[in-house]
């Protein structure tokens, strides 16, 4: 007898369900773009345009403001930088007035030729330099202008090659510059010389330099003239004649040889 035949109902197949969670983040419920594209490229514009107001001020604040750094001292202290390294006379006697920073030497190559003269100076020969000075330094006048861009050019070898308003904007930081109004005063130094410039403001709002102070020129200057300048000794007999008439009126025989007595 055959054993009972067992109808065991089919093995059903579960399926499986696998849900991209990564993709389903990005997936938009219509399935057509990814979740936050749309408003990243609608933020776009508002970046570029924000960023295209900042550019476009700072553009017209640069702009004023080196507008208003050309009324400054130390843009005009850079013109005369500029031209003292293109060995540029005319621009730089834009800057420089000559014949003024030419006049201003005189005190001070008044106070060296005493100083050499030292205890042999008399009287007279004090104000006979004091008198040849001014009028011998028009011949030194191309002297002071080529020594002035030979020392502006030698101390500003740092800026040779760089663009112009770099050296503009760089100079008062090497140089001290203290403006008061209408006037300004510039003091460097270079090594162990020190220099003082007076600036002055001209009609057209630019800066001139009017005035030096250098103690190692107006030496270089009275060595140029040194020539011109009286000897030491020389009238120092007829000064000493005259300080003892002013003191002891007729003890000495008359220049002519005479007796002082009639």
């Amino acid at each position: 007898m055959s054993a009972p035949v067992q109808n065991n109902p089919p093995t059903q197949r579960r399926s499986r369900i696998v849900i991209n969670l990564e993709r389903a983040l990005h997936i938009s419920p219509k399935g057509q773009q990814p979740y936050g594209t749309g408003a990243k490229r609608r933020k776009w514009p508002i970046v570029l345009g924000i960023i295209g107001i900042i550019l476009i001020g700072l553009v017209i604040g640069g702009y004023f403001y080196w507008q208003h750094y050309k009324t400054k001292p130390a843009y005009s202290l850079a013109l005369a930088v500029n031209a003292a390294q293109r060995s540029d006379a005319a621009a730089f006697d834009e800057v420089f007035d000559t014949d003024k920073v030419v006049q201003s030497f005189a005190p001070q190559m008044i106070d060296e030729a005493k100083e050499r003269f030292g205890t042999a100076l008399t009287p007279a020969m004090e104000k006979r330099v004091e008198t040849l000075i001014p009028a011998l330094l028009p011949a030194v006048k191309e002297s002071v202008r080529g020594e002035v861009m030979k020392h502006v050019r030698e101390a500003t070898t740092r800026a040779e090659g760089k663009p112009f308003f770099a050296i503009a904007l760089l100079l008062p930081y090497y140089a001290t510059i203290n403006q008061q109004g209408d006037t300004a005063t510039v003091s460097a130094k270079s090594g162990d010389r020190n220099i003082e410039l007076t600036m002055q403001r001209s009609t057209d709002k630019r800066w001139q330099v009017v005035a030096v102070k250098d103690q190692v020129l107006a030496k270089r200057l009275v060595d140029d003239i040194a020539k011109d300048l009286p000897a030491v000794g020389e009238n120092a007999i007829d000064e000493a004649r005259k300080q003892i008439e002013k003191r002891l009126p007729g003890i000495l025989p008359s220049a002519s040889g005479k007796g002082g007595h009639r």
